[in-house]
């Protein structure tokens, strides 16, 4: 009798780990198909295109099968750098210079996929006496969102224009998310704030606060800000879910540029502004919206030429994007 009763159990408990595995397993019986994609961007109107995309359902519109979508936030294009090696993103949204350095200097496991945006750059300041580069002094800081993001590259390349040595601020830089930034330079803990929209706006609204000459010389209005780099493993792996986020970022540029009103009204809440003040935004001619990379290879062989990506040749653009992107 205690035999049998031994082979009993023996069976169920045989039978109830079949269970287990083929509920943990992604069996086809399961129903649990849908395909699984993580994204995550920062903060601004830069981005602006990815909640289109959210809003929308784009990416779910896009494709030909189910797909759950998750949207993250993080601060700095370093974190997404972190979490794509972690494993955890499929697709990011960052500035051009930290994705220059993932792919080149850190063997993060992406490419660039789109261009998304060009946005205005604008070094601004608290302090009248400051009016170029020059009038920086030693203990001046600079709030930036941190070392090697685009701004740090792009306040290198202003400084190698006016001051003839790319690293003569870096000892000035103070590292700050945009909104913090912003909130140091209105009370006076920083002196100058590298940044971009929407921020250089609110900011350029605010009395004592000016512009210093410095960026626009170096990178010119319709150069790229924001790019997004999606992960090999999607590339390769899924190349339906890959091609459809692709369509998704086409579809919402198209709707911004086609139906800037639209958006506005769409956009404007993120920001806590009405729509006339994000249309007025959007209107400005250092903002706007795109697939095609420009002027990604000049950052890739400043930051090459001037120390910033260590014992790396950059030969050309196919080490950073993907076939079939347009620009340069």
């Amino acid at each position: 009798m205690k035999k049998v009763l031994i082979v009993v159990v023996a069976a169920i408990t045989a039978f109830s780990m079949c269970l287990s595995l083929a509920g943990c397993g992604g069996s086809s019986d399961s129903g649990d198909d849908a395909a699984k994609l993580t994204i995550v961007q920062q903060y601004g109107m830069a981005y602006a295109p990815l909640k289109v995309i959210q809003e929308k359902g784009l990416i779910e519109e896009n494709y030909d099968g189910d797909v759950e979508v998750n949207f993250q936030t993080l601060n700095s294009g370093a974190s997404i750098n972190d979490a794509f090696v972690a494993g955890d993103v499929d697709v990011g949204l960052m500035g051009v210079a930290p994705a220059i350095t993932g792919s080149l200097n850190e063997g993060v496991p992406y490419k660039i996929c789109t261009n998304v945006s060009a946005q205005p750059h604008r070094l601004m300041t608290n302090d009248p006496n400051i009016k170029t580069l020059k009038d920086i002094g030693e203990k001046d800081q600079i709030a930036l969102v941190n070392i090697g993001s685009i701004q740090h590259i792009l306040l290198a390349m202003a400084a190698k224009e006016q001051l003839g040595d790319a690293h003569a601020l870096d000892n000035n830089i103070a590292a700050m998310a945009h909104p913090d930034g912003m909130t140091a330079l209105l009370n006076g803990s920083v002196k100058c704030q590298l940044t971009t929209s929407p921020f250089v706006f609110k900011e350029a609204e605010e009395e004592g606060i000016s512009e210093v000459e410095a960026i626009e010389s170096v990178w010119p209005e319709g150069n790229s800000f924001i790019v997004a780099v999606a992960s090999t493993d999607l590339h390769d792996n899924n190349p339906e879910l890959y091609e459809a986020v692709l369509a998704a970022f086409n579809d919402a540029i198209a709707f911004m540029n086609d139906d800037p009103e639209a958006a506005a009204e769409m956009l404007c809440v993120d920001e806590d502004v009405d729509a006339a003040t994000y249309l007025e935004w959007l209107n400005d001619p250092a903002c706007s919206y795109s697939t095609n990379l420009t002027g990604v290879s000049t950052m890739a062989k400043f930051m090459t030429e001037e120390g910033f990506l260590e014992d790396v040749q950059f030969d050309d653009i196919s080490q950073l994007v993907y076939e079939g992107v347009e620009g340069n």
